[in-house]
C-alpha cells in the first residue's frame, strides 16, 4: 500500500513508541524541533554511514534544539547485533511492520535508484568498505525501500521533507542545520 508522500506544511503524523533499548520515544516536544530519519535495514552500509555521521554531529543538533529519531524496519535484536547501533545518543526505533514508514509515506522507490547511486562512487566505496565490518548474516532486504528524512518544527509541522533517490541519498547535516537556523525558536514558544 503506497501512502501519499508528506510535504512541507503538512502536519507530521504523531506517534509514541519505544526504542531498541525499551525507552519511550515521543516526538514533537515543546520548543524542540525533531529530525526523523528513516533507514533501509540494520546492516545497510549506507544507513550505518549516515547514523555514524549523526552520532559525530549530534552536539550540533542539540545546540540547535533538534531531537533526532532514527527509524528502522529491522528488529531490535538485529539492530543490536550489527553493533554499530549500540551506543547512539539518540533513540533508534524498530518498526518491523513499517507502520511509521507508511504514516510518513516512505513506501516506494524509483526504478532508477541503483543507477543514481553509481553517480556517487566515493559513497559506494565508503559503504563497501564499511559493509565488510557489519555483523548481520541475514540482511532483511526490501529493495523497494529508500531512506527518507523530515525536519519538524515544535508545532508538529513539516518544514523539510526529503525522499531519497538512491540508497545513500541523505540531506547534508549542514543544510539541515542552516535550514533550522532560518526560523528562530521564539516564533514557536
Amino acid at each position: 500500500m503506497n501512502v501519499a508522500r508528506l510535504k512541507v506544511g503538512d502536519k507530521a503524523p504523531n506517534f509514541t513508541t519505544k526504542d531498541i533499548r525499551n525507552h519511550k520515544v515521543t516526538p514533537f516536544q515543546a520548543n524542540k524541533w525533531t529530525f526523523i530519519s528513516f533507514h533501509r535495514f540494520a546492516a545497510c552500509p549506507f544507513c550505518v554511514l549516515r547514523t555514524n555521521e549523526l552520532i559525530r554531529r549530534y552536539d550540533e543538533f542539540g545546540e540547535n534544539d533538534i531531537d533526532i529519531i532514527s527509524i528502522w524496519p529491522s528488529s531490535a535484536e538485529k539492530m543490536l547485533k550489527v553493533g554499530e547501533h549500540v551506543s547512539t545518543p539518540f533513540p533508534l526505533v524498530s518498526d518491523e511492520k513499517k507502520v511509521l514508514f507508511e504514516k510518513f509515506g516512505v513506501t516506494e522507490s524509483s526504478k532508477s535508484s541503483m543507477l543514481k547511486l553509481f553517480l556517487h562512487p566515493k559513497l559506494v566505496w565508503e559503504a563497501n568498505k564499511l559493509s565488510k565490518t557489519l555483523k548481520d548474516e541475514e540482511p532483511e532486504l526490501d529493495h523497494a525501500l529508500l531512506p527518507a528524512e523530515f525536519l519538524v518544527n515544535p508545532k508538529g509541522e513539516i518544514v523539510f521533507a526529503h525522499y531519497a533517490e538512491h540508497y545513500g541519498d541523505h540531506v547534508s547535516v549542514d543544510k539541515l542545520l542552516s535550514f533550522r537556523k532560518e526560523v528562530p525558536t521564539l516564533e514557536y514558544a
